[in-house]
């Protein structure tokens, strides 16, 4: 191969000016829409500190100033270099020499921040690590057993999903509570109890026999329902949560019925300890 086709192949490699232009703008969509959804769910924020906390109370905090730095520092660069290509693509002739020359000086520095932007942005709205406590879910969660939880973005729970949510409601105020159970009714779902049996039915499936009537009582009035109302579908919105160690679980029975928006993500993936990998 001679010099002359070495620099040919070598300007072929270059990407074009029109091609630079059209990288950084779609870049800059993507971090636009980044920003957008993290300002439209900006307390996950802070839900996300509570919960991620407990799986390493060092990064409770840095985590969350570290992707805010990390994507403020990618969104003005990029929104810089649109505004400077905007004023100098058809005046300025060696913009695309100036960019290029600085996207080589900073290309580590600029690929650091992206990555930091994109791990943390998945971790704080996509996927969470959490780590369980207590043993309301035994069997199937320990206490200290690390898990996924996946955000619900274009679904909502259903029946049989494992949970993490914000327990606090009017009938339940405490601190920064977030518990892990299993959806045992959604919206439309047939509650139905027999008073004298203490029976709970989820669309004629026995669920659970409940230590006395009172409990029902609390589950009816957190939807607004009678006493002695025994049959009636679960309102819009409205989740039925019980943990799988019935005898052992602070849940639904105690606080009633859970709200939509009180949900943080559901359990997708057990990840430690290694021998008891498993999806859910």
């Amino acid at each position: 191969m001679t010099d002359l086709e070495i620099s040919n192949k070598k300007k072929d490699n270059k990407p074009t000016k029109k091609g630079l232009v059209l990288k950084y703008l779609i870049l800059f969509v993507i971090l636009l829409i980044i920003v957008a959804f993290t300002l439209f769910n900006i307390n996950r924020i802070s839900i996300f500190r509570k919960v991620f906390g407990s799986f390493s109370g060092i990064f409770e905090g840095i985590g969350v100033i570290i992707f805010i730095v990390s994507l403020c520092i990618v969104f003005i660069y990029h929104l810089i270099v649109l505004i400077y290509i905007f004023f100098n693509y058809l005046e300025d002739k060696d913009w695309y020499t100036k960019i290029s020359k600085i996207d080589k000086k900073i290309d580590l520095i600029n690929f650091t921040f992206k990555a930091l932007s994109i791990l943390l942005f998945i971790m704080i709205f996509i996927s969470t690590p959490c780590t369980v406590v207590g043993g309301s879910m035994e069997p199937t969660f320990e206490t200290g057993q690390n898990i996924m939880c996946v955000n619900y973005i274009f679904a909502k729970p259903s029946k049989n999903d494992i949970i993490v949510f914000d327990a606090r409601n009017e009938m339940h105020q405490v601190d920064d509570v977030f518990y892990i159970k299993r959806v045992v009714a959604t919206e439309g779902s047939l509650i139905s109890f027999d008073s004298d049996t203490k029976k709970l039915y989820v669309d004629g499936e026995f669920v659970e026999t409940l230590d006395s009537v009172s409990q029902m009582t609390i589950i009816n009035k957190s939807i607004g329902m009678v006493d002695s109302a025994n049959d009636y579908y679960v309102p819009a919105n409205k989740l039925l949560v019980l943990g799988d160690n019935r005898g052992n679980s602070y849940d639904s029975r105690r606080f009633g019925f859970i709200d939509l928006k009180q949900v943080f993500g559901r359990v997708y993936i057990r990840i430690f300890p290694f021998n008891k990998i498993s999806l859910y």
